[in-house]
C-alpha cells in the first residue's frame, strides 16, 4: 500500500492535527517560543524522514520552506524537541493526538464513524539497530544480546490499514496477554463491527469479552489442544464461541486477516524494524509517534480538505 513521500505535506498535516487536538502552550507560564503542535510537527517529520533529534534540528536550520511551513520563526533546539517527546507523546496526549489525526481522516471520507472489519495483531522491534541473529551468531556482539524486545499490539482497518489503536508492551509473550488493553484503547477511538485475528488470540474468554461485554464479532481460528488421542479422533473443543468458529469459520471473510501484516510491513518498510530510543519510556513514546506518523502518511494519499 502507497503512503504519501511529501515531507511539507505530512508537515502541514500534522501540524493541522495538532491544532485541532492540543492547545497553543501547555502552561500559561511557558516561554511560548514554540506552539505544542508546531513541537509535534517537528516530531513527525523527525519521525518521517528516519532522523534523529540532532538530524530533525539540522534539516530544519537547511530547509526555509519548511520552516516556513510550520511558522517557525527560529528552530527549536534539539534539546527542545527531546523534551517536547516526553509531554507530547506520553499516553493522555498521544490519545488526544490520534483522536485529531482520527479525525482528519473521517473528514478525507477515508474512514467511517464505524469500522465494520478490523484486524488485531502484535509484532516485535529491534531495540538497537544490530539484529538479534547478528548479537546471537558473533562473539564481540554477544554483550549486546536482549531477551526482551520491544512489542507493538495494534487494530487496524482492513479497508485503509489506518491504526486504530494500540498497545506498547515487551516481548516475549503472548498476544492474548495485550488484546483486552488493545481493543478497548481502539474502541475510546473508533467503533468496532467485526474484529478478526489469528490464533494466538484464540480463547473463550477473549470470544466472550468482545461478543458478549463489547458487542464485536470476533472471528478466530479455533486450534487443536491436547495430546492427539489414540483412536485418531480429534480432541473434543470446549467452549461456546470456539465450537462455533471450528464448525462454522468464515474463511472468505477471515481472509481480510492478512491486511494486519500488510500494516507492519509498511511500518517497517518505511521507518524501520529499529528503534533510536534506549530507555524503556523513550521506546514507549517513539513507537506512538510512529504509528501517528503512519497513521498521517496514510491519510495523504488522498486530498485532504
Amino acid at each position: 500500500m502507497k503512503t504519501t513521500k511529501s515531507t511539507l505535506t505530512i508537515a502541514r498535516e500534522a501540524l493541522r492535527a495538532g491544532q485541532e487536538s492540543l492547545p497553543d502552550y501547555g502552561h500559561r507560564k511557558s516561554p511560548h517560543k514554540f506552539t505544542q503542535p508546531q513541537l509535534f510537527a517537528c516530531l513527525v517529520v523527525k519521525e518521517f524522514r528516519c532522523l534523529d533529534y540532532r538530524g530533525i534540528w539540522v534539516l530544519l536550520q537547511e530547509w526555509p520552506e519548511l520552516r516556513h511551513m510550520l511558522g517557525l520563526q527560529k528552530v527549536p533546539h534539539f534539546t527542545t524537541l527531546c523534551a517536547a517527546s516526553g509531554r507530547l507523546l506520553a499516553k493522555p496526549k498521544a490519545e488526544a493526538l490520534l483522536d485529531g489525526v482520527l479525525r482528519r481522516c473521517r473528514k478525507a471520507k477515508i474512514l467511517g464513524r464505524r469500522t465494520p472489519l478490523a484486524a488485531i495483531d502484535s509484532t516485535g522491534l529491534e531495540s538497537r539497530h544490530v539484529s538479534r541473529y547478528y548479537t546471537q551468531r558473533t562473539k564481540t556482539q554477544k554483550g549486546h544480546y536482549k531477551s526482551y524486545y520491544p512489542k507493538l499490539s495494534v487494530v487496524g482497518d482492513t479497508a485503509n490499514h489506518l491504526i486504530l489503536g494500540g498497545r506498547v508492551d515487551r516481548g516475549p509473550k503472548p498476544d492474548l496477554t495485550e488484546a483486552r488493553p488493545t481493543v478497548r484503547q481502539t474502541l475510546g477511538h473508533q467503533p468496532l463491527g467485526t474484529l478478526l485475528g489469528d490464533a494466538g488470540f484464540e480463547a473463550e474468554d477473549f470470544h466472550s469479552f468482545c461478543r458478549d461485554q463489547l458487542k464485536i464479532r470476533s472471528i478466530i481460528p479455533t486450534r487443536d489442544r491436547g495430546r492427539p488421542r489414540p483412536d485418531g479422533q480429534p480432541n473434543p473443543v470446549h467452549g461456546h464461541y470456539r465450537r462455533l468458529m471450528k464448525s462454522h469459520f468464515p474463511q472468505v471473510l477471515y481472509g481480510q486477516r492478512w491486511q494486519a501484516e500488510t500494516i507492519f510491513s509498511m511500518l517497517k518498510r518505511n521507518y524501520g524494524s529499529a528503534l533510536r530510543a534506549r530507555h524503556y519510556q523513550s521506546q514507549n513514546r517513539e513507537m506512538r509517534l510512529r504509528w501517528l506518523t503512519h497513521d498521517l502518511a496514510v491519510l495523504l494519499r488522498s486530498p485532504v480538505p
